[in-house]
Formats: C-alpha cells, sequence, structure tokens
C-alpha cells in the first residue's frame, strides 16, 4: 500500500509526470528507428513516430512559463552568501547553467507556440536556438558536476582517517552516488542536444541517427524518473 501511495503522489508531480513522458517520448523514438531500421516494419514504426511526436509536442506545452523557475532559482543564488573561494565557484556555474536552461526553456516555448500556430514566427530557427542552448547549459552542467566529485573525493581522502567527519564523509559518498546518476542524465541529453544544436554534425561531422537520440533521451528520462520517485 505504501508503494502505491508513493506512486501516485510521484505520478502527481508535475516533474514526475514530465520524466515519464520523456522515457515515452524518446522510447517511442528509439522503436520508430529500431522497427523500420531493423525489422522493416513501416506500419508499427509510424504509429511509434506518431507516439514520438505526441508526447514531445505535450511535453513542450507542460514546460511553458518553466523559465520563471529558473529566474527564482538565479535570484535566490544571487542572495546567497559565499564564504570561500570553492563556494564563488560552484554558485557561478550554478548559476550560469540556470541562465542558458532560462534561455533554453523561452525559445522551446517561442517554437511550440509558433509550432501550433498561435504566433506567426517559424519555429525551426527557434528551436535550434532552443537546442543550441541547451546543449551548452548540460556542458556547463557537466563541468559543475565534475566539480563537485572533485571536490568531494579530495575531502574524503584528506579526511579517511577523521574520525569526527565520518558523518561528513558518509553524506559526501552518498552525494557522489547522485552525482553519477546526473553524469548519466548529462550523457544521455548530450545526444538529442548534440544533433538538435548542429554541434555534432558540424564540428564532429557526426549525424546521429533516431535509435542513437532516442536511447540518450530514454536513459535520461528513466534516471529522471527514477529520481523524482
Amino acid at each position: 500500500m505504501q508503494t502505491l501511495d508513493s506512486t501516485v503522489k510521484w505520478f502527481n508531480k508535475t516533474e514526475g509526470r514530465d520524466k515519464i513522458c520523456k522515457v515515452m517520448q524518446y522510447g517511442s523514438r528509439f522503436l520508430m528507428w529500431h522497427l523500420k531500421t531493423n525489422s522493416g516494419n513501416e506500419q508499427l514504426s509510424n504509429q511509434f513516430k506518431n507516439l514520438f511526436q505526441s508526447t514531445r509536442d505535450a511535453r513542450k506545452l507542460f514546460r511553458l512559463a518553466k523559465s520563471l523557475n529558473e529566474l527564482q532559482t538565479i535570484i535566490d543564488k544571487l542572495g546567497q552568501n559565499c564564504k570561500t573561494s570553492q563556494e564563488q565557484v560552484a554558485r557561478a556555474l550554478n548559476i550560469l547553467t540556470r541562465v542558458w536552461f532560462l534561455l533554453y526553456w523561452v525559445y522551446d516555448n517561442l517554437s511550440v507556440l509558433s509550432s501550433i500556430k498561435f504566433t506567426t514566427s517559424d519555429p525551426k530557427p527557434l528551436q535550434k536556438k532552443a537546442m543550441t542552448f541547451w546543449f551548452i547549459a548540460i556542458i556547463t552542467n557537466l563541468v559543475d558536476t565534475i566539480r563537485q566529485l572533485v571536490v568531494n573525493f579530495q575531502y574524503i581522502q584528506q579526511n579517511k582517517n577523521n574520525q569526527s567527519a565520518s558523518q561528513q564523509i558518509i553524506n559526501k559518498q552518498n552525494q557522489n552516488k547522485t552525482l553519477y546518476l546526473n553524469l548519466i542524465k548529462i550523457f544521455g541529453d548530450l545526444m538529442p542536444a548534440g544533433q538538435g544544436s548542429e554541434f555534432f554534425p558540424k564540428v564532429f561531422k557526426i549525424n546521429l541517427n533516431d535509435g542513437v537520440i532516442g536511447l540518450g533521451g530514454l536513459i535520461s528520462g528513466a534516471v529522471a524518473a527514477y529520481q523524482a520517485y
């Protein structure tokens, strides 16, 4: 019964619903590619294509005005007092990440409003800008995540023989587990963001197919759904 209660609360969370839709979106994209490429089942592939496009657009509509969340986070971070240089670096990276995400949400919102003909703008360049800011946000977040892991490892190494720091070491180790999951999410999200921003095609001369993009997003969504639960 407790598991059911937790599951219902999880589904009732906006973030939880979004992550389930993300799993459906990218899982459908992967299956669309797999069925068309490896099975030759064009009809079923098209069904998953429709599901992919529908969940993609639904998620975009759910995210309208999400930039306000980022703005609030930025304001809160700017008001924090940093006592050490490490805290200043952490705050700067966190604010930078939130700024890029804010710009991502703005252009993502403009793109979906154009797609549903609410505005007359061309959605394609707006979507490309959104994906570019998403890619930059992911890279900034990757740098910050690696920085946090390095800081935690240094603390654990320096205090492994210090009995008074044992609880703090356990906290750092638990934090590292979350950071490892975040790394998996980051590398998963790099697939759609890198392709959508055209960074991979233009810089590395690599065009990722729907299978790779779908699998990356699916893994990221599954980890995020697990964390939201």
